[in-house]
């Protein structure tokens, strides 16, 4: 039987609680260990992962504490996802990216948000999803460099 991977502070995370998404989404701050913030969108947050391990790879946050999709109005629905339009073709666009994956999981943090994964038909991964923490492969840039593609990807979508 396979193990149980529900955390003990699961119940606490769902609630918003202590979700250390809405902690960084509610505050000023620009950056967490994770990513480094790009945009305020109409209904979230457009982050460039500190570990660039595939160009151009960004999360998008929701602003507001929910889990699923569904959980928003149709209005929130439609602002989240002309968001995720608006973020994955000015990404495809900045990065030249041959394809565009969105992963919506939250297995680890339940607040609702996607991985904005570039595709290259010359990455690690062809015909199948990438792995998003390849351990040792880690990409890691120099200020210099996150903030020439910040500034690409807010020229792309028409931000900063």
């Amino acid at each position: 039987m396979a193990e149980n991977w529900k955390p003990k502070n699961w119940d606490a995370l769902m609630s918003g609680e202590r979700c250390p998404v809405c902690d960084l989404i509610h505050t000023a701050k620009q950056e967490d260990e994770h990513g480094l913030a790009v945009a305020d969108l109409r209904l979230s947050r457009l982050f460039l992962a500190k570990n660039q391990y595939v160009s151009g790879y960004c999360v998008m946050i929701c602003r507001k504490h929910v889990i699923e999709p569904y959980e928003l109005t149709a209005d929130e629905r439609m602002l989240f996802f002309d968001d995720l339009a608006l973020a994955g073709k000015g990404l495809q666009e900045a990065f030249k990216a041959d394809k565009m994956n969105y992963n919506i999981l939250g297995n680890v943090v339940p607040h609702l948000h996607v991985h904005i994964v570039p595709r290259y038909f010359t990455d690690s991964a062809p015909n199948r999803p990438i792995d998003p923490t390849p351990k040792g492969q880690e990409v890691y840039l120099s200020a210099t460099e996150y903030a020439e593609r910040i500034k690409l990807i807010q020229t792309q979508i028409g931000a900063g």
